[in-house]
């Protein structure tokens, strides 16, 4: 229902309007009535209103005056004047306020005002639609992306090509011919960690999606850019067979500009590969899933560009262990020089290269003992970057990533060995001689008697991490180590670390170590 006001300075005017016509037929509602300007203004911003019908000749607040200030208020306020004055200057003026009708008093019959009001109501379904429609656009343009990403979703797994075409046109996306062309990419996770946090990967994928459609413009081709749920960028070429063109050729040509515009813009290097020709845009869904194999298959390949070739399924070794050339890599960290962490980076590449390890596996691997590394050198574990590493496509890549991340750790380590401060060293000893409770921030500022305010703000400023953090890795670093012992079963270890349950262990075990306690063991 939309919202009426009648407006006039006459009674019985109102009471004659009022039973004029059946308003609640034509889908209107008598909100409220006013007897003058003043009073209409005063109602109107209690009441939301969709139409008004004012007098003209009011005192004091006249209603033209009455509508120029509602109009400047709410400029879609559909208006229908009253008056018992014929001059032109006021039907002008109405008109200039965009008035829907101007009509006589003297003169008026059910039937005009009958058919004022369904003026008024087209005209604000009009308004209404249109307003709609400036909405959706301004949603499509500021989520276009997330919405361009479940569109992906949808390709993968909806089969109806003609919904998801009709679909893909309000995005945007108009594929209007018979043949695709797709590729699959990464950014190189390494030089993400050296020009960027990880947290803007979503930010670094939209920067991508922008020069991929300026360049799509600019080379007249119909190409798209997706992200997958991995991250990954996902360019879909659809153009229809030309004997006198070679698709494949432009579509690579397309992708090293890519290439070379993201290294400009973004300072970082992309992995893009391209697939075989195909038909339909049902086929998406299939090429997309041999591409992913393909790239779970070529994980020890160390081409970052070109076509995709067709792997035989690897066998995987998956009973070898890294534990020994994790072992050197944890002494490398601790050393006072570099030279080892690269020298056994070269070993454990050499290693697994040989023994063909399978890359889920080994990448694990790796994450869990890097936070092993970070829990002993007291260093907060970052998720964005285990993340990362596990979703690594080549081998070269993860070590690089690696290599960075334990050359932060072994700073940080030797920090630690050599400014460790006495109050920190204080600290340390009170925790070894009380493992068993459970200490608080406030028992070891009364330790140290300073104020526990101040207290938590040296420590903050000192460690760069806040106690409970410190506290619990301190803990969890001892629970490795007699994890491997196998003198204690988790139960024991639990309460000799003050973790009256084991579930509550367990959790904070996970959260700094990455396993759980049962899994490490």
């Amino acid at each position: 229902m939309l919202n009426v006001m009648l407006v006039d300075d006459d009674v019985p005017m109102i009471k004659y309007l009022t039973k004029l016509i059946s308003w609640e037929s034509l889908g209107l509602r008598l909100a409220a009535t006013a007897n003058s300007g003043e009073d209409a203004m005063q109602i109107f911003h209690e009441t939301q209103l969709d139409l008004v019908i004012t007098d003209i000749g009011m005192p004091q607040m006249d209603g033209l005056e009455l509508v120029a200030q509602l109009k400047t208020l709410k400029p879609e306020l559909q208006v229908v004047f009253l008056t018992c004055h014929e001059e032109f200057h006021y039907a002008r003026k109405a008109v200039q306020l965009d008035a829907v009708d101007y009509l006589i008093k003297d003169e008026l019959t059910s039937e005009q005002l009958d058919e004022s009001l369904r003026k008024a109501i087209q005209l604000l379904t009009e308004a209404k639609n249109q307003v709609e429609d400036i909405v959706y656009k301004q949603d499509l343009i500021k989520n276009k992306d997330l919405l361009k990403q479940t569109y992906f979703q949808q390709l993968l797994t909806t089969s109806s090509a003609p919904e998801m075409l009709s679909y893909g046109k309000r995005l945007g996306i108009n594929w209007g011919h018979s043949h695709f062309l797709m590729a699959i990419g990464s950014f190189h996770r390494a030089s993400v960690y050296k020009q960027y946090r990880f947290e803007d990967m979503n930010l670094l994928l939209y920067a991508a999606g922008n020069i991929a459609n300026e360049l799509s413009l600019q080379s007249q081709q119909q190409v798209t850019l997706f992200s997958d749920a991995d991250g990954q960028l996902i360019c879909i070429y659809n153009y229809q067979p030309n004997l006198s063109l070679n698709t494949t050729t432009l579509f690579k040509d397309y992708l090293l500009s890519l290439r070379e515009l993201i290294k400009q813009y973004l300072k970082m290097d992309v992995f893009l590969h391209y697939g075989t020709p195909f038909k339909g845009v049902e086929g998406i869904s299939a090429n997309y899933k041999t591409m992913k194999m393909w790239q779970k298959s070529s994980f020890y390949e160390d081409d970052t560009f070109g076509a995709i070739k067709l792997l035989e399924v690897p066998l995987w070794n998956v009973n070898h262990s890294l534990e020994e050339q994790w072992d050197r890599i944890t002494e490398a960290v601790k050393d006072a020089t570099t030279n080892g962490i690269t020298q056994s980076l070269c070993a454990l590449e050499t290693f697994v290269r040989e023994e063909r390890m399978e890359s889920g596996m080994f990448l694990a691997a790796c994450s869990h003992r890097i936070r092993l590394i970070e829990l002993d050198a007291k260093h907060k574990n970052e998720e964005t970057f285990h993340s990362c590493l596990l979703r690594c496509k080549r081998l070269k890549e993860s070590l690089e990533l690696i290599s960075c991340k334990l050359e932060e750790l072994h700073a940080a380590s030797m920090h630690m060995a050599i400014d460790k401060k006495p109050k920190l060293q204080q600290i340390d000893r009170y925790i070894t001689d009380h493992l068993a409770e459970n200490i608080s921030m406030v028992d070891i500022a009364y330790y140290l008697f300073l104020n526990p305010s101040y207290f938590s703000r040296y420590f903050k400023q000192e460690t760069g991490v806040n106690f409970v953090d410190y506290y619990h890795q301190f803990k969890m670093k001892i629970a490795c180590g007699l994890l491997k012992e196998k003198q204690y079963n988790i139960e024991m270890i639990a309460l000799k670390l003050g973790y009256m349950e084991r579930t509550y262990f367990s959790r904070i075990f996970k959260k700094y170590v990455g396993v759980s306690p049962k899994h490490y063991k």
